[in-house]
């Protein structure tokens, strides 16, 4: 008779790509995952993988399996995830960008559920391989970074926005047109620039995509936090490029000067990452829905 744990580890293997990489996902041996495959191959009378040393490859009898088992498996687990005493209250284990995090999150988690967070920064590299490796059980990222056991969700567009002063002394610019254009970016040159970091990654990709060429300046200062950088704008510091979200009551408040928005935005979508095992897990799911009201 075939056991629920072997279709679990099947499914597992097949969408991690490694027997060690579902033993992760699962929280099991690799023996024993390494057993329930042998013993589902055993009573199915088929091979489900080709071994290689770095992938467990699918074969056509493991890829017909898996089209016909995935949906009822899923909903299985779904069904276990809710009605288990063990999901009423858990750990909840989530990456993310600080300052997103700090404006966008903080406030929307729920203030009388049973589950207990612990929230981890970092860049989204650095997080996705927390992920991967079981240490992490969500992420949001500002980056897809390909992982074939690793799913991503969109969840919010940030546009960015060229800011600087409320005294900002900015030349007259009539419209839009390409001679505008080289005005104000000549103008910009002139201005001590804020950046995340030396290499000047926002301001980089915001000038390629506005101007159409790269930045010619070096920043005046660095501050690896972008709240920090819009502090430092609201102060008189200099010109930045932040996104929407860290500017909208800024620019409301009078508090510093849009200088552009551009027509053609410059925009980057944020998104929730979580592994393909985890799709209906009861947290996944809800983060999902809470996210998507940022």
């Amino acid at each position: 008779m075939v056991s629920f744990e072997w279709y679990r580890s099947f499914m597992a293997v097949y969408r991690v790509g490694t027997v060690s990489g579902a033993a992760q996902v699962l929280n099991l041996t690799q023996p024993a995952v390494s057993q329930h495959l042998a013993a589902l191959e055993k009573e199915l009378k088929i091979s489900l993988f080709q071994r290689t040393p770095r992938r467990m490859i699918p074969t056509p009898g493991g890829m017909r399996l898996y089209n016909q088992i995935a949906d009822s498996i899923e909903q299985l687990e779904s069904v276990v995830s809710k009605i288990s005493p063990a999901s009423m209250s858990q750990i909840v284990r989530l990456g993310a960008p600080q300052e997103f995090f700090m404006e966008r999150i903080l406030g929307r988690l729920p203030k009388s559920d049973d589950n207990y967070y612990t929230v981890t920064f970092g860049l989204a590299q650095t997080l996705i391989k927390q992920l991967v490796s079981g240490n992490l059980d969500l992420v949001i990222s500002t980056l897809q970074i390909q992982k074939s056991e690793i799913v991503y969700q969109p969840l919010f567009e940030e546009k960015f926005w060229l800011v600087g002063p409320k005294d900002v002394n900015i030349p007259n610019i009539p419209d839009a047109s390409n001679e505008g254009l080289i005005t104000l970016e000549k103008w910009l040159t002139t201005q001590s620039i804020i950046s995340y970091s030396e290499e000047l990654p926002i301001i980089r990709r915001f000038w390629r995509t506005v101007f159409g060429r790269r930045i010619a300046v070096d920043p005046k200062l660095i501050i690896p936090d972008l709240r920090g950088i819009r502090q430092a704008v609201e102060l008189g510091l200099g010109i930045s490029v932040l996104p929407d979200y860290l500017c909208e009551n800024s620019v409301e408040e009078n508090r510093f000067t849009l200088i552009l928005n551009p027509k053609r935005p410059v925009m980057n979508v944020i998104w929730l990452a979580f592994r393909k095992s985890d799709i209906h897990m009861q947290r996944t799911q809800f983060f999902l829905e809470l996210l998507r009201r940022t």
